[in-house]
């Protein structure tokens, strides 16, 4: 891919889709290799940034079909559709998913994101051919609608915290009449409809299974001065907490779903794994702990369960253990 970004992209869309109805099912993970080294432009290898390669002997591989088509022994197979088009230009035959399409009585791999969308993961995803997660129409905008909240607890700073591990909050306000509701504006649409719809959607929160839908609003708006809010709204814009504001930041290569283990960084040389498993202790029962080897600065904590990960990450992220140093947290697939 072009970048982290994209690569980072393409994971978070095509992981788990299915090529075809019920079998084709994509596996995708991260590479040890920084760069690919391609030598040939033919079926078996292809440098699209370089179209001048030479094709090389005859690899003897014949995916069927024309050059770029992604064919299959299950093309024949009744109630499977024809194979994918890769970099074909539109057709009539079958919706458009970026510069890719699909024949008419394929299963569509995802829904549509419009081109016009802003942000360096909107954009890595159009160069990428991405489309979006299922059911995302194309114009919507970087509000979320979080509902099922329990309202008993719920603020704005911990939804701030919260979905500030999959983009950067922008604005969040809790409904003055509807209180176990939310509208949580992100970056850009992207991070709306591809990272906290796909990772929070249906996660367990203070007791409460929580729904996350994209909303109707373009925007979530502020109060007028001296109209009564009781801290009901607030505006993170400025927020020094955003993990994605530097481009190509190594946090878009560590995104994932909430975990029973969390990921902790930042820790001062005198912190001791006795004070960190009583400060994670208060917000659930702490299972595991392991320091890296080589890297005190950084550990491993396993908490019972995931809705005890969740609240831990949103007490404990940027709690201060010493003067100059803040604890960051984050979700991992590692374990202990």
């Amino acid at each position: 891919m072009k970048d982290s970004i994209s690569a980072q992209s393409s994971k978070l869309a095509l992981h788990g889709q299915n090529i075809y109805n019920g079998c084709c099912t994509l596996q995708i993970d991260f590479s040890k290799l920084n760069t690919l080294n391609v030598k040939f432009n033919n079926d078996k290898s292809r440098d699209y940034t370089n179209p001048t390669l030479p094709s090389g002997p005859d690899s003897g591989l014949n995916l069927g079909g024309a050059p770029g088509m992604l064919s299959s022994a299950y093309a024949s197979v009744g109630g499977i559709g024809p194979p994918l088009t890769l970099g074909a230009p539109l057709h009539s035959g079958g919706p458009v998913l970026g510069n890719y399409y699909v024949h008419q009585g394929a299963a569509p791999l995802m829904g549509s994101i419009p081109n016009s969308m802003g942000g360096p993961l909107a954009n890595a995803a159009a160069a990428a051919g991405l489309a979006g997660l299922p059911g995302q129409a194309a114009g919507l905008g970087s509000v979320v609608l979080v509902s099922n909240l329990n309202e008993e607890v719920v603020t704005c700073d911990a939804l701030f915290v919260l979905f500030g591990v999959y983009g950067d909050v922008q604005r969040v306000k809790i409904l003055f009449n509807k209180k176990d509701c939310a509208l949580v504006q992100m970056a850009d649409p992207m991070q709306a409809a591809l990272v906290a719809q796909q990772h929070l959607d249906r996660v367990k929160l203070w007791g409460k299974t929580v729904r996350v839908n994209m909303s109707k609003h373009q925007t979530v708006q502020m109060p007028k001065e001296g109209q009564p809010d009781a801290g009901l709204t607030k505006d993170y814009s400025g927020s020094p907490l955003h993990r994605f504001k530097k481009p190509g930041s190594k946090n878009f290569q560590n995104i994932f779903p909430p975990s029973a283990t969390l990921h902790l960084s930042n820790i001062p040389p005198k912190v001791t794994e006795e004070q960190l498993r009583e400060l994670f202790g208060q917000s659930g029962t702490v299972k595991n702990f392991k320091f890296f080897p080589k890297d005190h600065k950084m550990a491993l904590i396993q908490m019972e369960d995931v809705e005890q990960s969740i609240n831990a990450l949103i007490a404990l992220h940027n709690y201060q253990l010493a003067e100059a140093s803040h604890l960051r947290v984050s979700f991992t697939k590692s374990t202990i």
